[in-house]
């Protein structure tokens, strides 16, 4: 039954394939080089060994983390109501030096704001979760909000991030949201056939 939702989800999206109708330049690359870059990465391979996955959103998620971290190359990740060290291994090869910490959504420290890249995952406390990410924001920083399309106060969370935040780009993927805080850049919402 996932993989018929798969493939209602790509033909509703097919319109927004390999980057059809993005006018940024910036957001172009985006979306061709990091987000839908189907080249197979060089730690692809050994990582899917490792942590072998049962669905393929799963591994498409996880190696979206791995592309991310080699094209933001972040001082610090925190990735909130995720203790999947999965994830971590896909951050860490994306990024070497990367400084990763888990943390439960509903125990945000202050200092947590100040990731380079949050990974937000559903649960209690996600919003205030990223509340604290958008708070210590500075030009750069990206978040990705896991599950928008799945629980009501993920919903929420993504409808508030994309219309209320000033200041970001986010692409939707429907398995996930990146939200692009740069200050520079006009506020844009793409949709993304991921």
């Amino acid at each position: 039954m996932l993989g018929l939702r798969r493939i209602i989800v790509w033909f509703a999206r097919i319109g927004h394939c390999r980057g059809f109708g993005v006018q940024s330049p910036w957001a172009y690359r985006m979306v061709r080089y990091v987000i839908n870059e189907h080249y197979p990465y060089y730690a692809y391979g050994p990582l899917a060994e490792a942590f072998p996955c049962h669905d393929a959103v799963t591994r498409k998620l996880r190696e979206l983390c791995l592309r991310l971290a080699n094209h933001v190359q972040p001082r610090t990740v925190t990735a909130y109501g995720c203790a999947d060290s999965a994830v971590e291994a896909y951050v860490k090869a994306g990024c070497k030096a990367a400084d990763y910490k888990e943390a439960p959504c509903g125990a945000v420290q202050g200092a947590a704001g100040t990731a380079d890249l949050a990974l937000i995952w559903p649960g209690a406390g996600a919003g205030k979760a990223f509340a604290a990410v958008a708070d210590g924001a500075r030009d750069g920083t990206v978040a990705v909000l896991f599950g928008i399309r799945g629980d009501k106060d993920m919903r929420r969370l993504w409808r508030g991030a994309v219309a209320g935040l000033k200041g970001v780009v986010t692409f939707d993927l429907y398995y996930c949201g990146l939200v692009f805080f740069d200050g520079k850049r006009f506020k844009q919402n793409y949709i993304i056939n991921f």
